[in-house]
Protein backbone atom coordinates (compact mmCIF):
# COMPACT_ATOMS: atom_id res chain seq x y z
CA UNK A 1 0.00 0.00 0.00
CA UNK A 2 1.26 3.52 -0.29
CA UNK A 3 1.90 6.27 1.72
CA UNK A 4 0.46 10.06 1.76
CA UNK A 5 2.59 12.76 2.31
CA UNK A 6 0.89 15.39 4.15
CA UNK A 7 1.81 18.95 5.59
CA UNK A 8 2.46 19.24 9.19
CA UNK A 9 -1.17 20.14 10.47
CA UNK A 10 -1.71 23.92 11.80
CA UNK A 11 -3.20 22.99 14.88
CA UNK A 12 -0.30 21.40 15.94
CA UNK A 13 2.21 23.97 15.08
CA UNK A 14 2.63 25.17 18.35
CA UNK A 15 3.38 21.91 20.08
CA UNK A 16 6.00 21.07 17.09
CA UNK A 17 7.77 24.42 18.24
CA UNK A 18 7.50 23.56 22.23
CA UNK A 19 8.98 20.69 21.41
CA UNK A 20 12.03 21.96 19.38
CA UNK A 21 12.40 24.49 22.39
CA UNK A 22 12.41 21.90 24.56
CA UNK A 23 15.55 19.80 22.84
CA UNK A 24 17.70 22.39 24.92
CA UNK A 25 16.65 21.33 28.37
CA UNK A 26 18.38 18.51 30.49
CA UNK A 27 15.78 16.25 31.76
CA UNK A 28 15.96 14.31 35.00
CA UNK A 29 13.05 12.36 36.20
CA UNK A 30 11.36 11.80 39.90
CA UNK A 31 8.08 10.15 40.93
CA UNK A 32 6.24 9.20 44.30
CA UNK A 33 3.11 8.11 45.19
CA UNK A 34 0.68 10.32 46.95
CA UNK A 35 -1.91 9.04 49.67
CA UNK A 36 -4.92 11.24 48.90
CA UNK A 37 -7.40 10.10 51.50
CA UNK A 38 -7.57 13.56 53.19
CA UNK A 39 -7.29 15.10 50.14
CA UNK A 40 -10.66 13.31 48.55
CA UNK A 41 -12.15 14.12 52.17
CA UNK A 42 -11.66 17.30 51.38
CA UNK A 43 -12.56 17.42 48.04
CA UNK A 44 -15.79 16.17 49.19
CA UNK A 45 -16.30 18.45 52.28
CA UNK A 46 -15.91 21.78 49.90
CA UNK A 47 -18.42 20.38 47.75
CA UNK A 48 -21.15 19.36 50.42
CA UNK A 49 -20.74 23.00 52.21
CA UNK A 50 -20.59 24.93 48.55
CA UNK A 51 -21.28 22.78 45.70
CA UNK A 52 -18.42 23.21 44.24
CA UNK A 53 -16.53 20.47 42.26
CA UNK A 54 -13.05 21.35 42.87
CA UNK A 55 -10.79 19.49 40.81
CA UNK A 56 -7.46 17.49 41.78
CA UNK A 57 -5.17 19.50 39.25
CA UNK A 58 -6.52 22.83 41.26
CA UNK A 59 -5.56 20.87 44.43
CA UNK A 60 -1.87 19.91 43.12
CA UNK A 61 -1.70 22.83 41.81
CA UNK A 62 -2.16 24.71 44.75
CA UNK A 63 -0.26 22.07 46.86
CA UNK A 64 3.51 22.75 44.77
CA UNK A 65 2.71 26.28 44.72
CA UNK A 66 2.56 26.65 48.77
CA UNK A 67 5.62 24.48 48.53
CA UNK A 68 7.26 26.37 46.37
CA UNK A 69 7.10 29.72 48.33
CA UNK A 70 9.57 27.81 50.19
CA UNK A 71 12.17 27.20 47.36
CA UNK A 72 12.86 30.68 45.49
CA UNK A 73 15.67 29.14 43.84
CA UNK A 74 14.14 26.06 41.76
CA UNK A 75 11.31 29.43 40.62
CA UNK A 76 13.83 30.02 37.91
CA UNK A 77 14.65 29.54 34.37
CA UNK A 78 17.84 29.07 32.09
CA UNK A 79 18.92 30.54 28.86
CA UNK A 80 21.23 28.46 26.66
CA UNK A 81 23.64 30.84 25.10
CA UNK A 82 27.22 30.67 24.93
CA UNK A 83 27.32 32.93 28.23
CA UNK A 84 24.59 30.88 30.38
CA UNK A 85 22.02 32.96 31.93
CA UNK A 86 19.28 32.29 34.72
CA UNK A 87 16.05 34.44 35.51
CA UNK A 88 14.78 34.11 39.31
CA UNK A 89 11.27 35.19 39.13
CA UNK A 90 9.53 36.54 42.36
CA UNK A 91 5.78 35.61 40.92
CA UNK A 92 5.19 31.89 41.24
CA UNK A 93 2.67 31.04 37.82
CA UNK A 94 1.25 27.26 37.69
CA UNK A 95 0.51 26.37 33.97
CA UNK A 96 -1.51 23.19 33.18
CA UNK A 97 -2.21 21.41 30.26
CA UNK A 98 -6.02 20.47 28.36
CA UNK A 99 -7.52 19.27 25.63
CA UNK A 100 -9.48 21.35 23.13
CA UNK A 101 -10.94 20.93 19.87
CA UNK A 102 -9.30 23.31 16.95
CA UNK A 103 -11.26 22.57 13.29
CA UNK A 104 -12.65 19.61 14.58
CA UNK A 105 -9.59 18.13 15.65
CA UNK A 106 -8.46 17.72 19.20
CA UNK A 107 -5.14 19.17 20.74
CA UNK A 108 -3.01 19.93 24.06
CA UNK A 109 -3.05 23.66 24.71
CA UNK A 110 -2.09 24.96 28.23
CA UNK A 111 -3.87 27.55 30.45
CA UNK A 112 -2.55 29.72 33.25
CA UNK A 113 -2.82 30.39 36.73
CA UNK A 114 -0.82 33.67 37.74
CA UNK A 115 0.12 34.20 41.31
CA UNK A 116 -1.21 30.30 42.21
CA UNK A 117 0.07 30.70 45.48
CA UNK A 118 -1.77 33.46 46.71
CA UNK A 119 -4.96 32.37 45.08
CA UNK A 120 -7.82 30.20 46.60
CA UNK A 121 -9.27 26.79 45.53
CA UNK A 122 -12.04 28.35 44.16
CA UNK A 123 -10.03 30.71 42.61
CA UNK A 124 -7.81 28.54 41.07
CA UNK A 125 -10.71 26.14 40.10
CA UNK A 126 -12.28 29.39 38.61
CA UNK A 127 -8.60 30.01 36.05
CA UNK A 128 -9.03 26.06 35.01
CA UNK A 129 -12.85 26.40 34.02
CA UNK A 130 -12.40 29.24 31.95
CA UNK A 131 -9.52 28.30 30.12
CA UNK A 132 -11.80 24.88 29.74
CA UNK A 133 -15.55 25.93 28.71
CA UNK A 134 -14.01 28.93 26.84
CA UNK A 135 -14.17 28.58 23.07
CA UNK A 136 -10.95 28.64 21.63
CA UNK A 137 -10.74 31.48 19.73
CA UNK A 138 -12.81 33.79 22.37
CA UNK A 139 -9.36 33.33 24.86
CA UNK A 140 -7.15 36.14 24.56
CA UNK A 141 -4.12 34.14 25.41
CA UNK A 142 -4.36 32.09 22.63
CA UNK A 143 -3.79 34.59 20.18
CA UNK A 144 -0.02 34.16 19.46
CA UNK A 145 -0.90 30.66 18.95
CA UNK A 146 -3.24 31.33 16.36
CA UNK A 147 -0.57 33.44 15.02
CA UNK A 148 1.87 30.85 14.83
CA UNK A 149 -1.18 28.03 13.14
CA UNK A 150 -0.97 30.74 10.80
CA UNK A 151 2.60 31.04 9.64
CA UNK A 152 4.91 29.40 7.87
CA UNK A 153 6.62 26.67 10.19
CA UNK A 154 9.85 28.08 9.92
CA UNK A 155 9.00 31.24 10.36
CA UNK A 156 6.66 30.14 13.28
CA UNK A 157 9.85 28.47 14.93
CA UNK A 158 12.25 31.49 14.60
CA UNK A 159 8.98 34.00 16.51
CA UNK A 160 8.28 31.06 19.25
CA UNK A 161 12.46 30.84 20.17
CA UNK A 162 12.39 35.08 19.82
CA UNK A 163 9.71 34.80 22.23
CA UNK A 164 10.45 32.11 25.45
CA UNK A 165 14.38 33.36 24.44
CA UNK A 166 13.46 36.55 26.44
CA UNK A 167 13.93 35.76 30.24
CA UNK A 168 12.36 38.51 30.98
CA UNK A 169 8.62 37.51 29.06
CA UNK A 170 9.61 33.58 29.98
CA UNK A 171 7.43 33.16 32.74
CA UNK A 172 4.58 34.91 31.41
CA UNK A 173 4.40 32.90 28.62
CA UNK A 174 6.01 29.29 29.81
CA UNK A 175 4.57 29.57 33.13
CA UNK A 176 7.00 29.03 36.24
CA UNK A 177 6.37 24.98 36.85
CA UNK A 178 3.68 23.32 34.74
CA UNK A 179 1.08 20.17 35.76
CA UNK A 180 0.39 18.20 33.10
CA UNK A 181 -2.54 14.79 33.86
CA UNK A 182 -3.29 11.56 32.30
CA UNK A 183 -5.52 10.88 34.77
CA UNK A 184 -8.93 10.34 33.04
CA UNK A 185 -7.28 7.43 31.67
CA UNK A 186 -5.55 4.48 33.94
CA UNK A 187 -2.22 5.48 33.53
CA UNK A 188 0.40 4.96 35.92
CA UNK A 189 3.60 7.28 35.50
CA UNK A 190 4.88 9.25 32.65
CA UNK A 191 7.80 11.85 32.62
CA UNK A 192 6.04 15.06 30.22
CA UNK A 193 8.73 16.63 28.18
CA UNK A 194 9.50 20.19 29.54
CA UNK A 195 10.19 23.88 28.82
CA UNK A 196 10.25 24.87 32.59
CA UNK A 197 12.48 24.17 35.37
CA UNK A 198 9.74 22.17 36.91
CA UNK A 199 7.43 19.68 35.20
CA UNK A 200 4.40 17.16 36.96
CA UNK A 201 2.59 14.79 35.10
CA UNK A 202 0.21 13.45 36.99
CA UNK A 203 -1.37 9.64 36.48
CA UNK A 204 -4.70 7.93 37.91
CA UNK A 205 -5.51 7.79 41.18
CA UNK A 206 -5.59 3.76 41.76
CA UNK A 207 -6.94 1.73 45.49
CA UNK A 208 -3.93 -0.03 46.92
CA UNK A 209 -2.56 -1.94 49.56
CA UNK A 210 -0.66 0.27 52.55
CA UNK A 211 1.20 -0.40 55.44
CA UNK A 212 -0.41 2.16 58.26
CA UNK A 213 1.29 1.32 62.24
CA UNK A 214 1.61 -1.95 61.01
CA UNK A 215 -1.57 -2.85 59.47
CA UNK A 216 -2.72 -2.76 55.81
CA UNK A 217 -4.74 -0.50 54.76
CA UNK A 218 -6.23 0.12 51.40
CA UNK A 219 -5.81 3.86 50.47
CA UNK A 220 -6.38 6.05 47.36
CA UNK A 221 -2.73 6.28 46.21
CA UNK A 222 -2.02 9.24 43.06
CA UNK A 223 1.25 9.12 41.16
CA UNK A 224 3.06 12.01 40.59
CA UNK A 225 6.08 12.63 38.47
CA UNK A 226 8.58 15.16 37.96
CA UNK A 227 10.56 16.35 35.32
CA UNK A 228 13.80 19.12 36.49
CA UNK A 229 15.56 20.66 34.49
CA UNK A 230 19.04 20.03 35.86
CA UNK A 231 20.97 22.93 34.29
CA UNK A 232 18.27 24.72 36.88
CA UNK A 233 18.20 23.44 39.91
CA UNK A 234 20.69 20.01 41.74
CA UNK A 235 18.74 16.77 41.89
CA UNK A 236 18.73 16.96 45.96
CA UNK A 237 16.72 20.02 45.80
CA UNK A 238 14.16 18.80 43.16
CA UNK A 239 13.74 15.84 45.48
CA UNK A 240 13.31 17.82 48.71
CA UNK A 241 10.71 19.62 46.53
CA UNK A 242 8.90 16.57 45.38
CA UNK A 243 8.80 15.41 49.07
CA UNK A 244 7.32 18.22 50.57
CA UNK A 245 4.22 18.43 48.04
CA UNK A 246 3.69 14.91 48.56
CA UNK A 247 3.59 15.79 52.55
CA UNK A 248 1.23 18.59 51.67
CA UNK A 249 -1.10 16.81 49.81
CA UNK A 250 -0.96 13.80 51.78
CA UNK A 251 -1.87 16.29 54.52
CA UNK A 252 -4.93 18.03 53.33
CA UNK A 253 -7.04 18.93 55.64
CA UNK A 254 -5.10 18.29 59.11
Amino acid sequence: MGSEILNYPNQRKHTYHFLDHAKEFSPVYLSVDVDVRNLQKSRDYIYTKTQTKISYIAFIIKGISEVLKKYPQANVSVKEAFSPKMAVYSEIIAKFTLDKKINKERVVLTGKVFNSDSKSLEEIQNDIEYYKKTEFQEIEDFKPIKMLHSLPTWLGNILYKMNVGNLKKRHNIQGTFTVTSLGHRPIKHFYPITSATLCFGVGAIEEKAKVIESSIEIRPILPVCLTFDHRAIDGALAADILAEIKEQLEKWGD
